[in-house]
């Protein structure tokens, strides 16, 4: 290769630079005019990547990563091991991406405050997040169960069932159990529809009544029965089902 041929080479790779420098400064101007809400799913991605790989376009990362994944969310919630297979995505990439989901849901746990207001949640928009970030993307169904205490706030978030719901499959004394050894005043119910179909089936139906009952035993109330999907939700409560 003689000079003329290092000389365009590295001209094209400068002029590369110049594009990738230019498209980040726009993607970054278009976040602060726009916010995130003007990104699609790849976009916010590419954007966090600027930040941990400062040569490289990470846009075909970005889109490599979503591929693989499918969603943010399963984004957010990989192994790091799992990230790293990317081609692209080394360990400090990877680690980021952790970083940011895991911040993702213990902000979400720590902001989740239920206020009722006549038998309705007045801070619904949070509870649906924070139900969506647990639940919403799982490949199989669970069914969760939310204390809260005298004031609403959160006492514990536990995990009662997985697989396939029916009535075997969900112990409504275990939830009577833990409303006595928490104190707990009342609970939400949840759980998702991993086929993204938010409609109760009868079993739904059954086990909410059996649980709504049997809480008046002990003093507390179901407030909600929510089924989440990653795109919408079904209320027991909003629907009058409780």
């Amino acid at each position: 290769m003689d000079k003329s041929d290092n000389k365009n080479v590295k001209n094209k790779e400068e002029l590369k630079k110049a594009e990738y420098k230019g498209h980040r400064e726009r993607i970054r101007k278009r976040f602060l005019d726009k916010g995130i809400h003007s990104f699609s799913d790849y976009e916010i991605l590419e954007f966090l990547l600027f930040y941990c790989n400062a040569q490289e376009d990470t846009k075909p990362i970005a889109k490599a990563i979503l591929k693989e994944f499918k969603s943010l969310n399963r984004v957010f919630k990989a192994d790091i091991k799992e990230l790293e297979k990317i081609k692209g995505i080394g360990p400090i990439s990877a680690i980021l991406i952790k970083f940011v989901g895991e911040l993702l849901t213990e902000l979400y746990g720590e902001n989740l405050k239920i206020e009722t207001k006549a038998d309705k949640i007045t801070d619904k928009e949070a509870l649906l997040k924070f139900l969506r970030n647990k639940i919403g993307y799982e490949d199989v169904e669970k069914f969760y169960v939310i204390y809260l205490s005298s004031s609403n706030e959160v006492i514990a978030f536990e995990e009662s069932s997985s697989g396939t719901l029916d009535r075997s499959s969900i112990y409504p004394r275990e939830i009577y159990k833990r409303v006595i050894m928490e104190n707990a005043k009342s609970i939400i119910i949840a759980h998702n529809h991993p086929s993204g179909n938010t409609c109760p089936s009868k079993c739904d139906i059954d086990i909410t009544n059996e649980i709504a009952k049997g809480l008046k035993n002990f003093g507390a109330l179901l407030l909600e029965h929510i089924i989440i999907t990653r795109d919408s939700y079904f209320s027991f409560l909003e629907e009058g089902l409780i």
